[in-house]
């Protein structure tokens, strides 16, 4: 409480200098206004627009001086890809911050086992790697996805997969954009195989590295252009490490935003199936900003039952509280809304959602054994020659039709189920 005080306290005292910036002078007719902020200082307050008024006179006074102003037009470019996004803020609950240093932060993100695991480089490969990167390893353990550097010491990411016990050669992830100065970090992989999450430090970027999204395209075997997440989650300081665990319904992600080095912001949500963004028209441009730069995360409390709820779960998978008798007594895990979650068949109120339930489950298990299938010929196809892959392509093409359909069939019943249970009346 006493940080999130002292947080609000220092924007209170940005924003005041931000309104006192532009001298008493630049009201009369003909005066060009003078700043006592820095571009720098006024996107920190996410005052991008007062960004880009300094940026356009540093810019027009340079030129007439016939000085250089690509540094300028670079940070004018920023601000106004800032002002963008800042338009576009998305609803996010957040429940929970901790400040920590930076190299804590892996231990304090408890994972379920269905969600992987994530670790540094250097402790997966034993190495004394000090770049900061960070790997995944899916569920079963066979396929790992981590970020490494390249002859030019720039970060990109790449992927092994374990073929009779031995990890496979390394391989390049493909469909990302291989400018020399890019560099990729901190991937994170859903439990679909399909959706990763990473960090970037590339020209979308709007502070050092951001988030960003892509999906795996299994036609051309690549991944699809990534999406920047835009805000609250980016900001003009570096954000990194988005992690979703669609088990426990929590999300976690980093920023080193208001920190001091080497010290860092883990940040606990609430995700979402759908992306929602913030009608500026009836919270206003000020609170906008506000929750744009996550000023205090209890603005975000819009649904107080589902913060407690989630707050509960994250309060259990920090102690580990579920102890292994407990899961045995859980049929499955069946999250209705943000704040119910069903384990067996028995809590379901309506008959007609206990009954597609039922469908559900055997839908859930083909849709597991087919995803194991598919990860398996994809081991397989990672270690064979050129003509052993032709034979084998059919087959994967096929699979991963049969996948994406009992994935669209799950996701339907699963909407079906919380309609007919939400709407049991």
């Amino acid at each position: 409480m006493h940080r999130e005080m002292v947080n609000k306290l220092k924007a209170v005292l940005l924003l005041l200098v931000l309104f006192l910036s532009v001298s008493a002078s630049a009201q009369r007719k003909g005066r060009r206004p003078t700043y006592t902020v820095t571009p720098q200082e006024a996107m920190a307050a996410y005052n991008f627009a007062l960004a880009e008024e300094i940026l356009e006179q540093q810019i027009a006074d340079l030129k007439r001086k016939k000085q250089p102003t690509i540094n300028e037009e670079q940070l004018l470019e920023t601000a106004r890809k800032s002002q963008i996004r800042l338009h576009a803020t998305e609803q996010v609950t957040i429940i929970d911050s901790l400040i920590l240093p930076k190299a804590q932060v892996l231990q304090q993100i408890k994972l379920s086992r269905e969600s992987g695991s994530i670790m540094t480089c250097a402790e997966f490969f034993a190495t004394k790697d000090s770049t900061g990167c960070t790997l995944f390893r899916n569920e079963l353990g066979n396929h790992i996805v981590y970020a490494e550097a390249n002859k030019d010491g720039h970060l990109r990411l790449k992927e092994k997969s374990l073929i009779g016990g031995e990890w496979s050669m390394e391989r390049q992830l493909k469909g990302f954009d291989e400018e020399k100065e890019d560099n990729l970090n901190f991937p994170f992989m859903l439990s679909d195989g399909i959706t990763m999450y990473y960090a970037a430090e590339c020209e979308e970027s709007i502070g050092g590295y951001d988030l960003f999204m892509t999906r795996y395209d299994a036609d051309n075997q690549q991944f699809l252009a990534p999406e920047n997440l835009g805000m609250p989650f980016n900001s003009p300081a570096n954000d990194y490490l988005m992690v979703i665990d669609e088990y426990q319904q929590l999300g976690w992600f980093v920023t080193d935003r208001n920190q001091p080095a080497d010290t860092v912001c883990l940040y606990t949500f609430i995700p979402t199936e759908t992306r929602r963004i913030y009608n500026e028209e009836q919270v206003g441009a000020e609170k906008l900003a506000s929750l744009a730069r996550i000023a205090s995360i209890k603005d975000t409390w819009t649904d107080k039952e589902a913060v407690n709820a989630a707050k509960k779960r994250l309060a259990d998978a920090r102690s580990e509280k579920r102890s292994a008798a407990d899961k045995a007594q859980r049929e499955f895990t069946f999250v209705v809304n943000d704040s119910k979650t069903y384990y067996a068949l028995a809590d379901f109120q309506n008959k007609q959602a206990q009954q597609k339930a039922k469908v559900w489950l055997e839908t859930e298990k083909e849709y597991d054994a087919k995803q194991k299938e598919l990860e398996g010929l994809r081991t397989k196809y990672a270690g064979m020659n050129d003509v052993q892959r032709v034979q084998i392509a059919a087959q994967i093409r096929l699979t991963e039709t049969a996948f994406e359909r009992l994935s669209a069939d799950k996701l339907a019943l699963e909407k079906e189920i919380r309609r007919l249970e939400l709407n049991r009346n």
